[in-house]
């Protein structure tokens, strides 16, 4: 019995060395915020949340390998919560914003409140939040369609 639980505490704490990423697929397609939405649950898990500066460093490194332009994320409604329901107290607005529209992107790795009719390209995310080891550079991957 005290081998079991020193295993189940052994486990749990290697769990907090750990941190939690997805992989992130970005969409070149131009969509409104709520068309990019449904191909990202048709094909992924959601648009692409960020739990802390890093996730996010990560997301912008796969989209920029292949465009530098606005990015759809998974922030909208106003009161500015994650599509998935997913709950992060990390922010990235750019000095000025929001401004009251309703969806964001991200532009230059800042986030701009826009309005969710606009075409933009995106990103998604996939996986059920993947432990990774951020000290190893966690697998991030790029996915045009």
């Amino acid at each position: 019995m005290k081998r079991f639980l020193f295993l189940l505490l052994l486990s749990a704490l290697t769990h907090i060395s750990l941190s939690q990423t997805c992989m992130f697929y970005f969409i070149p397609k131009s969509m409104d915020w709520s068309d990019a939405q449904t191909h990202c649950r048709q094909n992924y898990i959601d648009l692409a949340t960020m739990d802390d500066q890093t996730d996010q460093d990560e997301m912008m490194r796969v989209i920029r390998q292949v465009y530098n332009g606005d990015v759809w994320i998974g922030l909208s409604d106003g009161v500015f919560v994650w599509s998935d329901q997913s709950s992060s107290s990390f922010t990235r607005w750019k000095p000025g914003q929001p401004q009251n529209q309703l969806c964001v992107n991200v532009e230059g790795g800042y986030w701009f409140d826009r309005n969710c009719e606009d075409n933009v390209a995106f990103a998604c995310y996939f996986g059920e939040q993947e432990e990774t080891d951020r000290e190893s550079g966690g697998e991030i991957e790029s996915k045009s369609e």
